[in-house]
């Protein structure tokens, strides 16, 4: 079965992948339309390099083994596209559901970039949604009493004495704030997509 989302993103790209490679052949040499075709180039190589994340997530769900971390490195000569997937656990809710939490760091890029999250499966390894994160030191370090536990010691400029908890036991939380310091941090939220 395919993904519909992937086949439009595809056939978006490579049209306008097509356009940039037109003008470019044409003989339009002007420094615009060649930093466009790089741009479009580069589009397509990092957007499909992480194609189907959740076929990783899902071997990292199978060996079941808490503060693993598991390393998918698809980088290419010209390219960064490597994920880290570290399975930190379950939390459960008083009315018995069962949320599976792995942590998902991807690099890439010509000059690696990151994109971290904190996804969510239910008890049968289904996909829920996740907490996209800004930096990737800003996931929880385990989970503890039924709750995310996230400490400041390696986050920049914070206090590293503040310990932010994120408690499953009653919901999934539809956001959650992570303080750095003088009660000043961010705000995540949960993205079903």
């Amino acid at each position: 079965m395919y993904n519909t989302k992937v086949l439009i993103l595809k056939g978006e790209i490579f049209f306008k992948l097509r356009v940039i490679s037109v003008i470019f052949v044409l003989g339009a040499t002007c420094m615009t339309s060649r930093l466009l075709f790089i741009f479009f180039t580069l589009t397509v190589s990092t957007a499909f390099g992480q194609l189907n994340p959740d076929k990783d997530r899902q071997v990292v769900l199978r060996h079941n083994k808490v503060g693993k971390t598991y390393v998918f490195d698809r980088s290419k000569k010209n390219g960064y596209n490597r994920t880290e997937i570290t399975y930190l656990g379950k939390l459960k809710t008083k009315d018995g559901r069962v949320f599976k939490i792995l942590i998902s760091r991807w690099y890439w890029g010509l000059a690696p970039r990151a994109t971290s999250r904190i996804v969510v499966f239910n008890n049968k390894n289904q996909y829920l949604g996740n907490y996209y994160v800004g930096m990737t030191y800003d996931v929880p370090d385990k989970i503890q009493n039924n709750a995310l536990v996230f400490d400041n010691k390696n986050r920049e400029d914070c206090d590293p004495n503040i310990v932010t908890r994120v408690s499953f036991t009653n919901v999934l939380p539809k956001q959650f704030f992570l303080e750095c310091k003088n009660k000043m941090g961010d705000i995540y939220t949960f993205s079903d997509e």
